[in-house]
């Protein structure tokens, strides 16, 4: 009798185990994912602010 709720226990514990690291997989590839977006948007906006400086600073001289 024993044995047999020790097995069930085992495959209870093991299934949660599972369920667990898949949670967790799935949490560092949304983290990942989220890292990724910040980083394009970054350098985006820091290319688009440092063309946008440039330009600005050409059509100022030009007008003088």
């Amino acid at each position: 009798m024993g044995r047999i709720n020790d097995k069930k226990d085992d495959s209870f514990i093991e299934t949660n185990i599972l369920t667990f690291e898949q949670k967790k997989e799935e949490e560092k590839e949304e983290l990942l994912e989220k890292l990724i977006v910040k980083i394009i948007i970054s350098l985006t906006l820091k290319e688009y602010y440092e063309t946008c400086d440039k330009i600005s600073k050409i059509q100022s001289t030009g007008t003088k």
